[in-house]
């Protein structure tokens, strides 16, 4: 991606903090002013370019807040099906446990009214992941 396209992504996004802090080689993970962290605050916005982005950056996918959140389930917080399923596909590629029934009823409840093909793909991806993970699937869990 060219500067001047990051620059314009940037922009758009409405980052509240100094544009330079998003530049290619940043730490997306890093503990800004207040305690912002880019890549929580992307998932958590729902900015799915961003995501996008830090990912292609080698942001660590595996990251918590300091209460203990993951990506996940700051990215379901946004409400954006692109994000999840973009935070949801690199933690699958990092060989992540997958999320468990609590994680699993929030992500079915928040995109229940959603294209019946987003429900549909949460649901096989539910499924590639416990196949993927090992993970022994509950008869009638979503």
């Amino acid at each position: 991606m060219s500067d001047w396209k990051i620059q314009q992504m940037i922009k758009a996004s409405e980052w509240p903090l100094a544009p330079e802090l998003l530049a290619p080689g940043a730490d997306f993970n890093a503990r800004l002013a207040d305690g912002l962290v880019p890549l929580h605050w992307a998932c958590q916005q729902g900015k799915a370019g961003l995501v996008k982005y830090m990912i292609e950056q080698g942001a660590n996918m595996l990251d918590r807040t300091e209460k203990g959140r993951g990506l996940l389930e700051l990215a379901t917080d946004s409400e954006s099906f692109q994000v999840v399923m973009l935070v949801i596909d690199q933690l699958k590629l990092l060989a992540a446990p997958a999320p468990d029934e609590a994680m699993r009823k929030r992500l079915t409840h928040v995109f229940r009214n959603g294209h019946p093909n987003s429900k549909n793909r949460l649901q096989q991806t539910f499924k590639d992941w416990d196949r993927i993970s090992g993970k022994p699937r509950t008869p009638g869990a979503p």
